[in-house]
């Protein structure tokens, strides 16, 4: 059986669109449309669809509202908001009224069966562009998202222990506050998720990798800056005489990233991430999160509890602590 699929939204140009973009893709199915808000909570009802794509814009009509009735009155139902606007508050308001994604209207035609299918399959789905970083408690927030960037200061940092005491758990970043996509996300989505989330975050947080996640939003891999350059270069992903030759590498910019850089950027990136080599446990000392990274070769690795992933943990925070014994801060 496939996924059924409503549409409530009030531009007829973009329905028809959306409806299109949908039947293309096998397994998907529309099993009804309306123009009107007040429509979706009754069709979500009567038609029992697996998704409802609700535009929370329609004229003269509480979409927040009718979230919550379709939360409570068919709460196996999937929301996934449609908006023009970034605005934090109606962003923050779809998501405590059991929305699982907010997709923007521009991006539709690239993002739309990717939100779906992450949506459908239990996830999170959130355009790049939105910033979610005070959208609810991180304490409140659900593991199952995708979204970015985490904030500047983690509330579960501020009363830390000392540094000889702290254990994993003290130090990680949570899963939820981390860049996501799912695998099959091209390079150049990621290289765009990576940049917006430069460009808000500026002075506080320089993105360095994405998180890749399977259908089941199990964590697949990291994607590295590095990983990309290698990505758009196929010669960095081989032994060539580009390696070999002499360190200063007097080759033109544009003769490495020549005219088919931009056919390039659309491989996946399951085809480039780095697959995830070793995990620590959330209870487990900084020590051991050192050791293991050093071990391995890798700047950050996921820390585990109850058998699922919590969140990330980084070399670099790692040599923060260590820097404070060092240096008696």
């Amino acid at each position: 059986m496939g996924l059924k699929i409503l549409i409530a939204e009030h531009n007829d140009t973009l329905r028809q669109s959306l409806r299109a973009l949908l039947e293309r893709r096998p397994g998907l199915e529309v099993v009804g449309e309306t123009a009107q808000g007040p429509d979706a909570v009754k069709m979500a009802r009567q038609l029992a669809p697996h998704l409802v794509l609700l535009d929370i814009e329609i004229p003269d009509f509480n979409a927040i509202e009718a979230i919550k009735d379709i939360a409570t009155q068919a709460p196996e139902v999937k929301i996934l908001a449609l908006a023009l606007h970034t605005d934090k508050r109606f962003v923050r308001e779809a998501l405590k009224a059991g929305a699982a994604g907010y997709l923007l209207k521009y991006g539709i035609n690239e993002e739309l069966l990717p939100a779906v299918e992450m949506v459908a399959a239990g996830g999170r789905y959130f355009s790049p562009g939105i910033d979610l970083s005070d959208s609810f408690p991180l304490k409140d927030a659900p593991l199952r998202e995708v979204t970015f960037p985490f904030a500047k200061i983690h509330p579960h940092m501020k009363e830390a222990p000392m540094p000889n005491q702290k254990k994993v758990k003290d130090l990680m970043i949570p899963l939820e506050d981390y860049p996501h996509i799912p695998y099959w996300f091209t390079l150049r989505q990621a290289m765009a998720i990576i940049r917006e989330a430069a460009i808000k975050f500026e002075g506080s947080f320089e993105p360095r990798s994405v998180l890749v996640f399977d259908e089941k939003y199990q964590l697949m891999g990291i994607l590295t800056l590095r990983d990309i350059i290698k990505g758009l270069e196929p010669r960095f992903l081989k032994e060539s005489a580009l390696v070999k030759m002499d360190p200063s590498l007097a080759v033109l910019l544009g003769d490495l990233f020549g005219p088919n850089v931009k056919q390039e950027s659309q491989k996946p990136v399951s085809e480039i991430m780095t697959p995830i080599k070793v995990t620590v446990n959330a209870e487990d000392p900084i020590a051991k999160a050192v050791y293991l990274m050093i071990k391995e070769n890798v700047g950050m690795m996921p820390v585990m509890k109850d058998q699922k992933v919590a969140g990330m943990i980084r070399l670099s925070d790692l040599f923060n602590e260590i820097s404070k014994l060092v240096l008696g801060e």
